[in-house]
């Protein structure tokens, strides 16, 4: 193997609108100690908003990307990752901030354990935990592992099931090999198919605590977000479990549609946004069947192995709060651990 001669990291953010978010996010790379090289890459998804010009009198060793679509959060991040140098590419937002030694921490890491991918500590604007990678209920919803807990706490390397995409770190051939994101989810839950891609891959997923990055992001739902999120949950499970697993949760699968259908009678247009991804997924499926099939082909652990620390507790406290919600929280986690097959906590 010819040794490595690039840059050691390639970091890649995708912007769209962001000028305002950039004009925070990269003075805090560079400020990084110089301990490794990396290359900055700048993936404009809308170039109108002067980004262009800014970068090159701010930041001029910044590479500037533009993209002739806007192909989404996916498509953004696979253009630049075709261009990327580095041994290691980072996935950034661009509503991120570094603490210091964020990226030195990470590829401290990085070096000890070649064969994962990492996430950082994400923290909220006010110190607390945005997430020490991602959670995922069985039935495919995510959560952000460790939200709103102290930031003083998750401080050492942690085994994940899933990893944020707001700050993800990986071998920049292991992507590649993997296919980088997946573009058909656009926005939205590519980060947890590129995780469970990964796992049956053979890579570990790790937080490193010591690595800290500011994530000012705020959690809210809109019709279009709620369409990308379900649509791309249940893309996701329809592309990496294989039908045996898919039919096994069956019950489960059905109480999750059911529940997520209640949450769209909130207005006429999240209805009109669930309908829509189930005509979308219907109109796609022979491409998804066959996602399907090469993903099985080259897995190298069983379902029972990538769902072992799968969920069966809903975030019914992110929707609503009290007595009512400790309730319906308690009963739907019954409900899902006795629904919720023994063949997924033992290897097939």
């Amino acid at each position: 193997m010819k040794p490595h001669t690039g840059p050691t990291l390639t970091i890649l953010i995708v912007s769209y609108k962001s000028i305002d978010d950039l004009k925070r996010c990269l003075p805090s790379i560079y400020r990084q100690p110089n301990s490794a090289k990396f290359e900055v890459l700048i993936v404009d998804n809308y170039p109108f908003d002067g980004v262009k010009s800014w970068l090159a009198h701010t930041y001029p060793d910044a590479r500037y990307i533009p993209n002739p679509t806007n192909s989404g959060y996916a498509g953004g991040n696979n253009l630049g990752l075709q261009q990327a140098a580095g041994e290691w590419v980072l996935f950034l937002n661009p509503d991120t901030e570094l603490g210091p030694n964020a990226i030195s921490c990470l590829l401290e890491t990085a070096r000890l354990y070649p064969k994962a991918f990492l996430n950082p500590k994400l923290l909220n604007p006010d110190g607390t935990i945005n997430a020490c990678g991602n959670q995922m209920h069985y039935t495919g919803i995510t959560t952000c592992r460790a939200i709103n807990e102290p930031g003083s706490t998750h401080n050492t390397l942690e085994e994940v099931p899933l990893l944020s995409g707001a700050a993800l770190m990986a071998p920049t051939e292991a992507v590649r090999e993997l296919g980088g994101f997946n573009e058909a989810h656009f926005m939205y839950f590519e980060d947890a198919d590129l995780s469970l891609r990964a796992r049956l891959a053979g890579y570990a997923l790790l937080c490193d605590g010591r690595s800290v990055i500011t994530h000012y992001y705020r959690l809210g739902m809109t019709p279009t977000k709620f369409y990308y999120l379900e649509r791309n949950r249940v893309l996701t499970l329809l592309r990496t479990l294989s039908a045996t697993t898919r039919q096994r949760m069956l019950p489960a699968l059905l109480l999750t549609e059911l529940l997520t259908w209640l949450f769209a009678f909130r207005g006429i247009a999240y209805l009109k946004s669930r309908a829509r991804a189930y005509r979308w997924l219907w109109s796609n499926r022979e491409w998804i069947g066959k996602q399907n099939r090469q993903i099985q082909a080259t897995r190298q652990i069983s379902d029972a192995d990538l769902l072992a620390s799968a969920s069966t507790r809903l975030p019914v406290d992110q929707l609503a709060s009290g007595a009512v919600s400790k309730l319906a929280n308690q009963l739907l986690t019954a409900i899902y651990s006795w629904l919720r097959p023994t063949q997924l906590t033992t290897k097939p």
